[in-house]
């Protein structure tokens, strides 16, 4: 008996070595760029934006948008807002007001090396802050109008990769 659990034991020590000595996976973060909010007092407030996965297996790009009642939470939270006609999406994840929000990502695309149709569907998950540094604002009477500094990106880490069916 003694003999059995010193085998079991040394193949579950080999095994944690090997496995720990395996690269792990490294998803690039999305790309926010070309970002601007627009708030009306008693109107509605925009936003739009560009996101980008340099990920070579799907080098996406797509242009995001939305609008709500300014002052009110009307923002995508918890679901996402599809941006246009792709496989991006978007939603508030977090938002404090329009100088300070984090931006939810969600892409959905097809890895064949995850297995066969229809297992091969993959959706990510990134999180990109805005903040106030990011961005150059100018305000008149009733209006704020922010910007993302010409050159600037947003960085959206993935911190959730997961996959399903069709």
């Amino acid at each position: 008996m003694y003999g059995a659990t010193s085998i079991l034991l040394s193949s579950l020590s080999l095994l944690n070595t090997l496995t720990s000595a395996l690269p792990a996976a490294t998803t690039p973060p999305f790309e926010i760029t070309n970002l601007q909010l627009h708030e009306i007092e008693g109107g509605n407030t925009t936003i739009g934006f560009t996101v980008y996965d340099p990920d070579p297996l799907t080098n996406a790009i797509q242009r995001c948008t939305g609008n709500w009642a300014t002052g009110s939470s009307g923002y995508p939270q918890g679901s996402y807002e599809t941006c246009g006609n792709s496989s991006f999406a978007w939603n508030m994840y977090s938002y404090t007001n329009c100088q300070n929000f984090v931006l939810g990502i969600e892409q959905a695309f097809t890895d064949p090396a995850v297995g066969d149709p229809p297992y091969d569907q993959i959706i990510e998950f990134g999180k990109g802050n805005v903040t106030m540094p990011d961005l150059a604002c100018t305000a008149r009477t009733g209006r704020v109008k922010c910007e993302l500094y010409q050159g600037r990106t947003i960085k959206a880490p993935v911190y959730a990769v997961t996959a399903k069916r069709r």
